[in-house]
């Protein structure tokens, strides 16, 4: 393919049936800064993708965050999911069927509103 431009030819999206956050997009885009997730694009942007390395670091730090030693840090962490309305528990809990949900070929979660 060399360093020409090239379009693809066929892209084809199909969307697991999890979802959560309705009108929340901000408030998790706060979430995965706030635990340190890097991903595409601006913080109201619908559709984003994040590393898989960095969804698991975030799965770990909130099941982990009562034991979490920067305090800022674990104080930013509740009040995201507080303003997402979610539990640590909850939470977990849907960060990982997300992630079994995606798609297995790929490093990188392709997430849209």
């Amino acid at each position: 393919m060399g360093y020409r431009l090239h379009v693809a030819k066929k892209y084809v999206v199909e969307y697991a049936d999890t979802e959560a956050f309705n009108w929340k997009i901000l408030e998790f885009h706060n979430l995965l800064s706030a635990c340190g997730a890097q991903y595409t694009g601006e913080t109201d942007d619908y559709s984003f993708e994040v590393t898989k390395e960095d969804w698991e670091k975030m799965i770990d730090k909130i099941s982990s965050l009562d034991s979490l030693e920067d305090k800022e840090e674990k104080s930013e962490i509740e009040g995201c999911l507080a303003d997402l309305e979610c539990s640590k528990e909850e939470m977990v809990r849907l960060l990982k069927v997300y992630l079994d949900e995606s798609d297995l070929d790929r490093d990188v979660m392709y997430l849209s509103i």
